[in-house]
């Protein structure tokens, strides 16, 4: 099966480099963002509805669970739906606030099945996480058994741990193997620091080697990883493109 691959974008994309990620022919984009109002998701749809206008490249819109309820999920949902969007990344997210007890979506496998309920037309991916426990791997199920139909994985910069989930992995259920550019050494550090992560020892020297910016031996880095991953039965890659279109590109070349 050929190599599928699909990119992550925020909001604050331009347009350049959104059409040069269209250039691309991903399966699909999905826009991210911290911010969850409708102002935010506004300007998820006017770059939805340019990706429409300009391609046939699906688009996938992040929405989280435990900062909504009932009524203000439904009111994202069809307002997606006025803009022909029918695909959506459900998530658990991050609570606003200690204090905020009174949760309607506590876990992503609630938010999944509410919005299979009430829009069973609508495709749902939901995450999944490398060195998962048995905790973690029960409510990946959940998900699967309440609507998600794709799977798109946490990052890693180490690519045994993408090669060791595959083959632990035992569900039929397509998974999107999320790959994060690595770009220079202080980008890289800071996400080691917020994964709770350590880098293997070919990124470690890598680190040593540069300054900072890590220029082609990153693209290196980041192709190789994809490469062996793919040696070890993915069929689907997500990059995250961090709105860089032409780093996108000269890693898509080396694979």
């Amino acid at each position: 099966m050929p190599l599928q691959y699909s990119f992550e974008i925020t909001p604050s994309i331009d347009r350049v480099n959104l059409d040069g990620l269209l250039n691309l022919n991903p399966e699909f984009i999905s826009i991210t963002d911290r911010n969850h109002d409708m102002d935010n998701l506004m300007q998820s749809i006017q770059i939805s509805d340019y990706i429409h206008a300009n391609s046939s490249v699906d688009v996938v819109i992040h929405l989280t669970g435990i900062d909504k309820d009932e009524k203000r999920v439904k009111e994202m949902i069809d307002l997606m739906q006025q803009h022909d969007i029918h695909s959506v990344l459900a998530l658990r997210g991050d609570k606003l606030s200690q204090n905020d007890t009174a949760v309607t979506f506590p876990h992503a496998d609630r938010l999944i099945e509410f919005i299979n309920q009430k829009y069973p037309h609508v495709n749902i991916s939901g995450t999944c996480y490398l060195n998962s426990s048995d905790e973690e791997m029960k409510w990946l199920r959940q998900k699967i058994e309440k609507g998600c139909t794709n799977l798109i994985s946490q990052f890693s910069f180490d690519a045994n741990d993408y090669v060791d989930y595959l083959n632990q992995i035992e569900i039929d259920t397509p998974i999107w193997f999320g790959i994060m550019p690595v770009i220079g050494k202080s980008q890289t550090q800071k996400m080691l620091e917020l994964t709770y992560s350590t880098a293997p020892d070919e990124l470690n020297v890598l680190m040593t080697q540069h300054d900072d910016d890590f220029g082609e031996d990153g693209v290196k880095y980041t192709a190789g990883m994809i490469n062996k991953i793919r040696q070890a039965g993915a069929n689907h890659i997500h990059l995250y493109s961090l709105n860089n279109a032409e780093n996108t590109k000269r890693i898509i070349n080396k694979i």
